[in-house]
């Protein structure tokens, strides 16, 4: 999985939660991955996003994928996952958007 994968969630700091986006653009190791946030420069070092379902709580664990910041590296934040390995993969393949390639063909994760 070496392509940009997009995710829509929610980040959460203390009691508030918000919209937020990541584009996931290159793999830091088995669970950690090199991202832009946005919007841009609401993520900081501590927040704990969700991406898929927002709720708390879920019947099915691949239907959200947790992961918290741990640190901002220029424009791009580090992303460390709760899952990591095959289960990363495949969170990222249920829950990601690929965004068109040169061709303008687009494809769902």
């Amino acid at each position: 999985m070496g392509e940009a994968v997009i995710l829509h969630g929610l980040r959460f700091r203390g009691a508030e939660a918000r919209p937020v986006q990541a584009e996931l653009l290159e793999p830091l190791g088995d669970d950690r991955w090199r991202a832009v946030v946005t919007p841009a420069g609401r993520a900081r070092p501590g927040d704990r996003l969700r991406f898929g379902e927002p709720s708390e709580s879920s019947v099915c664990l691949l239907s959200f994928l947790d992961a918290e910041v741990v640190a901002l590296a220029g424009d791009a934040a580090v992303l460390a996952f709760a899952f990591s390995g095959p289960a990363l993969t495949e969170a990222l393949d249920r829950l990601g958007y690929r965004p068109p390639d040169r061709s303008g063909s687009a494809s769902l994760a």
